[in-house]
């Protein structure tokens, strides 16, 4: 009986941990349309997305994540990916030198 009381104190911890992270978040930033200047520099679109590990910004921080360039500009790629805090798929603009191509010879888990 001791054991499932632990077991509940501990998810309950998590499951607030998780509430906090959630509520207490900061923002993604990605590129804004004066930014990406699409009026000057029309998107391509990749004919399959391209992995990709690309930063991307918080106010606090930047992390490096997998992702998939799904289009580009001279100056910018598209990338879509799962938010790490979160798990939440997410789709932006980031500068074309946050990018660089995934080896191939990598799985498509990193590993």
């Amino acid at each position: 009986m001791g054991e499932n009381k632990k077991h509940a104190a501990y998810y309950a911890k998590r499951m607030d941990e998780r509430i906090e992270e959630f509520v207490m978040r900061e923002e993604l930033i990605m590129l804004t349309a004066a930014e990406l200047d699409v009026e000057n520099c029309r998107p391509t679109d990749f004919p399959e997305p391209r992995r990709v590990y690309a930063w991307v910004r918080y106010p606090s921080k930047a992390i490096r994540v997998q992702a998939h360039a799904i289009a580009y500009t001279r100056t910018a790629v598209k990338i879509r990916f799962l938010e790490p805090l979160i798990k939440i798929h997410r789709e932006g603009w980031v500068w074309l030198n946050a990018v660089t191509p995934a080896d191939p010879a990598e799985s498509a888990d990193g590993s």
